[in-house]
């Protein structure tokens, strides 16, 4: 697999730039556990740990609707505590540094960034990391969700063939569903021995690409 037959190259950040889900998901898991008794933090627990690719907002609403569905809870309240703690998690994260070596052979081509990273911290993320210079000004954090992102990135670029690049199944579905090819990078990821989804590439880790 090389990306030498695609114009634009569509990143994913957190568990495939930096290796961040173990660090998002205590973080996660931190953010609602006053509002959960122990079976309820366990069914959680498990439900975030099995969905590394879904975002804060559809995990907390599975957790408000599905998981303590007899009894109000405020979502909004745990966004709000989850938007404090995910800055952190992701500055003390890694960072796998062969996105720079990527860089600098492909830097003539389209790089964009798309992440569940909240819109109103990605810019200290990748000014953090050093990577805002690699994908200014194609950088889209959520809200909006990243699959209508996806759907307007690839409709902008229609002309040009594109490939999603991620290490998460629901990254590989947006790609499905928009129309364009995915490439699974296993290295952060928490693997894809389970997945429902076919017909993608698959990679160990982004220094195979260079």
């Amino acid at each position: 697999m090389n990306l030498d037959d695609y114009d634009v190259l569509i990143f994913d950040l957190d568990g495939l730039i930096i290796d961040s889900l173990d660090n998002l998901s205590s973080a996660l898991q931190d953010s609602v556990r006053s509002f959960a008794n122990a079976s309820e933090f366990t069914h959680f627990r498990k439900y975030d740990l099995d969905n590394p690719g879904l975002s804060r907002f559809v995990k907390v609403n599975y957790f408000c609707k599905k998981i303590v569905k007899n009894r109000s809870v405020d979502q909004s309240e745990i966004l709000r505590i989850f938007n404090q703690k995910s800055l952190e998690a992701r500055i003390k994260s890694t960072i796998s540094s062969a996105i720079f070596k990527l860089y600098k052979k492909y830097n003539y081509k389209t790089w964009i960034i798309l992440t569940n990273c909240d819109a109103t911290q990605i810019f200290q993320v990748l000014d953090y990391f050093n990577l805002t210079s690699l994908f200014f000004p194609n950088i889209f954090g959520t809200p909006p969700s990243k699959n209508l992102q996806a759907k307007k990135i690839v409709q902008n670029f229609s002309s040009k063939k594109s490939i999603i690049i991620s290490d998460s199944e629901s990254d590989g579905m947006i790609a499905k569903d928009v129309g364009t090819d995915f490439l699974f990078v296993e290295e952060f990821s928490r693997g894809n021995e389970n997945w429902v989804l076919q017909n993608y590439y698959t990679v160990p880790n982004l220094s195979s690409l260079i």
